[in-house]
């Protein structure tokens, strides 16, 4: 199995903005110190639920702090963006990082983006659609073009610098629809699914993940798959709820409610959308000893999960609790799901 470390850089009431980002990007630099496989940055705007605006200016000071980590955009937003202002910022992060770049990209979800930005979401998924084969062609191209859209128009580009990974860095679709699915399996790109499901629709995502390669005429293959999931380590079950449960109940809370339309409580279809929430969460996290963390992330496994990122900062969470799911994590969950996880530093 791979492990990566998945961040939002929330700015909880009482904190400071300059804190938290220290905070994160010492987080991120110990995990890349410990052998994790990525970090990802997640994008919002307007709110305490996360002020990561543009995640490509943080993954390029990254790159200059970080060694072997992965670096990615868990999402880029598409709909928000100038395609080729994009290619170029995500390139430069590729070129700086010397080939580390996984571009994660989504369509949104939160209203008070939308309205902020004076996006009709209605709008959301032909500008996902336009962006993403622009930011394609614009790596890929060899000479110069001119683009003529619904929503964007450029005359003769040819956009500078040219990522490193040829001939783009990976692409990664958060999407457990059929069709997004689909469309993932036919140009090669990666899945992320949504990280606040509980265990029974991850698998039913997979399932149909499957079904749709297998229709392809593609294999599985795990390295294509990625499913985000919030991390609590400590020496106990109790402990870990004790300590992490209240705080992921917040963070949840303030994601449902950034993603609320005007009218309140017709709320927008999200990462976090859940039957059980309002009964439990205890399906959709891993909270609890060493051993614990092992079974449930097992539980990933036999579903076809090979690949996961952690939330490991969420509500109030303090940092050094968060520094300390990622030592045990490392050193007492690790061992016995990767091998060759952990680096030699880090034992």
């Amino acid at each position: 199995m791979k492990f990566g470390l998945f961040h939002s850089v929330q700015w909880p009431a009482g904190s400071a903005q300059c804190d938290v980002y220290r905070e994160a990007i010492t987080e991120i630099v110990h995990a890349d110190e410990l052998g994790y496989h990525s970090a990802w940055l997640t994008e919002h705007h307007f709110s305490r639920h996360g002020i990561i605006s543009d995640s490509l200016s943080v993954l390029s000071h990254l790159a200059g702090r970080t060694e072997k980590i992965r670096l990615g955009t868990a999402v880029t937003v598409l709909p928000f963006h100038n395609p080729i202002r994009l290619a170029e910022a995500a390139a430069t992060v590729d070129l700086l990082s010397g080939g580390r770049l996984d571009l994660g990209v989504g369509r949104g979800y939160q209203w008070s983006e939308f309205n902020g930005f004076d996006i009709e979401m209605s709008d959301r998924a032909a500008r996902f659609d336009e962006c993403l084969d622009l930011l394609v062609r614009a790596w890929s191209a060899g000479d110069g073009f001119e683009h003529a859209g619904d929503y964007w128009t450029f005359g003769l580009v040819d956009p500078q610098p040219k990522p490193v990974q040829q001939p783009h860095p990976p692409i990664w679709v958060a999407t457990d629809s059929e069709d997004g699915l689909r469309r993932c399996a036919r140009e090669g790109w990666g899945v992320m699914l949504p990280q606040g499901r509980p265990l029974r629709n991850i698998e039913r995502s997979v399932e149909l993940y499957r079904k749709v390669l297998d229709e392809e005429g593609l294999a599985f293959d795990p390295e294509k798959l990625v499913v985000a999931r919030a991390l609590h380590v400590a020496a106990t079950d109790d402990e870990a709820m004790a300590v992490a449960g209240p705080q992921y109940a917040s963070f949840i809370e303030g994601a449902l409610t950034a993603a609320a339309g005007p009218n309140g409580p017709a709320r927008a279809h999200n990462p976090f959308e859940s039957d059980t929430f309002a009964s439990s969460y205890a399906d959709s996290v891993v909270f609890g000893s060493p051993e614990t963390c092992v079974t449930k992330t097992l539980q990933l496994q036999d579903l076809g999960v090979e690949y996961v990122i952690w939330f490991t900062r969420f509500g109030n969470l303090p940092h050094a609790a968060t520094i300390q799911t990622l030592d045990r994590f490392a050193r007492e969950v690790a061992p016995a799901l990767s091998h060759g996880f952990v680096s030699e530093a880090a034992i």
